[in-house]
């Protein structure tokens, strides 16, 4: 079998790695058009901060982070600079994944002739046609151009060389989006030491989550574990919503309740006031609920607006992009901005490489499709908060499982799928899904993990003590029951949530059991009486 594997970032290395585990190497052959390895977030400033922690970052089958909390303020448990780039030429390296990887090599486009995949290759200036029996698209999604009408204002992307926005001082920029990106580079141009004049252009309001949590003081991944995810959805959404707020307006109480070592970034009780009135506002003008709209862990941003080095506004008036609403649309701004860098979101590219054969709503759980079992999408579901590389190497582990044959698809899964693919997208009815595949990261993993019968239940750990650990430690895709589980890892890790806290879970959950068994009966007997009609 010749296999196929386009893109050798975060999502194609570790496709190649479980493919080279499967089968021959000699039937493997990645393609990646630069030559490097290292993806689109291998190679930033030095500055940079990733907005999920090494520890959760990181492949089950290459582990070289640990839940530890450092006292300082620095930023240690996460990503800097160019951190997870040498984190992806480590394993790489480790597993000779180079030796199968063509550089240098750009599919163009696919199609599915006589029975196999035919990819058009452009390779050091020309271009060549290849055939696949399977092919492994981990391409990901590609930041989206929006309309620019004006010829006045230069533009640019969020998506640049290093040390790009290093030369952009004395200017007036806007910045055109709410996610992470955009609000990193925000933050990153309005620093005094540029002195630029900067705004961020958002048509709603965003959800902001911080990177470190008042409570303790440490990364809020640290806080999230099995126990609280366990919790329905729709009960999560609600007490969230709440709990957020709260956060918010009294991170000081929080921080008294549950101390920490850490010092607050900004003292100044005025700038501070400052940064929990515009959370408070962005939140309020979030579209949908808490758990079905992307996250925004990029959260220093908000420090530069609470000292005025950063200024919140509205959309463009109109495709001129030099007048703009305030962002409560009470009034307009006249800007002429020097600079404009849009950070509009993502789309995808497979109606492009496939002359619009190829969508997203035909690949089952978001990376197998459902006519064609050997084509597979890695990489390409978006977690709305958690990180890309984890989901990409459960995504991995499965389609090759699928592919070899050592896991079975269910039956009727193209009817499944448009089931799911119906939910997804009335779910998440503020996200385009035509662009993006939603998920919440560690319950779209489950789902795999499931299918693959890895789930780390009481059962298949085996021990009270180690499962328990699993429940309330920092929840991460190392804790599946496979051929990387190191229980004596998991039994060193430490819980950061409150005992308190966990308490008040736990008899929430005890005392739900009741209601959660009648609603699942009622469940059953609505399925049954669908059945029969």
């Amino acid at each position: 079998m010749k296999i196929a594997v386009v893109g050798a970032g975060c999502s194609g290395l570790v496709t190649l790695k479980y493919l080279l585990g499967t089968y021959p190497a000699t039937d493997v052959v990645c393609f990646e058009k630069s030559q490097s390895v290292r993806g689109c977030w291998g190679d930033q400033r030095p500055d940079f901060v990733s907005t999920s922690t090494k520890y959760t970052t990181q492949f089950s089958c290459f582990r070289k982070w640990l839940p530890d909390v450092t006292p300082e303020h620095n930023f240690e448990e996460f990503y800097r600079g160019a951190e997870f780039g040498d984190y992806l030429d480590a394993f790489a390296a480790h597993f000779n994944l180079k030796e199968r990887i063509r550089f240098g090599a750009e599919v163009r486009h696919l199609a599915w002739i006589d029975g196999s995949w035919t990819l058009l290759l452009a390779e050091n200036g020309n271009e060549q046609c290849l055939t696949f029996d399977a092919v492994f698209l981990c391409t990901g999604l590609v930041n989206q151009k929006a309309p620019f009408v004006s010829t006045a204002i230069p533009i640019t992307e969020d998506i640049v060389p290093v040390g790009y926005f290093e030369g952009v001082c004395n200017a007036t920029v806007v910045v055109v989006g709410g996610g992470e990106s955009a609000a990193d580079v925000a933050n990153h141009l309005a620093k005094p030491e540029h002195n630029n004049i900067v705004f961020l252009s958002l048509r709603s309001g965003i959800r902001v989550s911080p990177r470190y949590h008042p409570i303790r003081g440490v990364p809020s991944d640290f806080l999230r574990n099995r126990l609280l995810l366990s919790f329905d959805k729709g009960a999560r959404n609600w007490v969230g919503e709440r709990f957020v707020t709260f956060r918010i307006r009294f991170d000081r109480l929080l921080e008294r309740w549950f101390p920490h070592q850490r010092v607050s970034t900004n003292p100044d009780d005025q700038a501070q006031a400052l940064r929990r009135e515009w959370d408070l506002k962005l939140k309020a003008r979030a579209k949908g609920g808490l758990f079905n709209v992307f996250h925004n862990k990029s959260d220093d941003f908000l420090d530069a607006v609470a000292e005025k080095r950063l200024q919140i506004i509205g959309p463009p008036i109109d495709e001129l992009w030099t007048d703009y609403f305030d962002f409560d649309r009470a009034t307009t701004l006249h800007l002429s901005p020097d600079i404009l860098v849009l950070s509009t979101g993502y789309r995808s590219r497979l109606a492009d490489l496939s002359g619009g054969i190829i969508h997203l709503k035909d690949f089952y759980h978001g990376c197998v499709h459902t006519d064609m079992h050997n084509l597979f999408l890695i990489g390409f579901a978006r977690p709305i908060i958690g990180n890309i590389p984890s989901i990409s190497e459960m995504q991995a582990r499965y389609a090759v499982g699928v592919l070899s044959g050592k896991y079975t698809l269910p039956t009727a899964l193209k009817e499944k799928q448009n089931a799911a693919w119906n939910m997804l997208c009335a779910e998440y009815g503020s996200i385009n899904t035509e662009n993006v595949y939603p998920v919440e990261q560690f319950a779209y993993c489950d789902t795999l993990a499931k299918e693959m019968d890895i789930m780390p239940t009481l059962e298949s750990v085996g021990s009270l003590r180690t499962w328990l650990k699993i429940m309330l430690a920092p929840i991460s895709t190392t804790h599946y029951v496979d051929e990387y589980f190191d229980q004596q890892a998991i039994d060193r890790q430490r819980v950061y949530t409150p005992v308190v806290i966990l308490v008040i879970l736990t008899l929430m959950r005890l005392l739900g059991f009741p209601f959660r068994l009648i609603k699942r009966v009622r469940d059953i007997k609505i399925t049954q009486s669908r059945m029969r009609c």
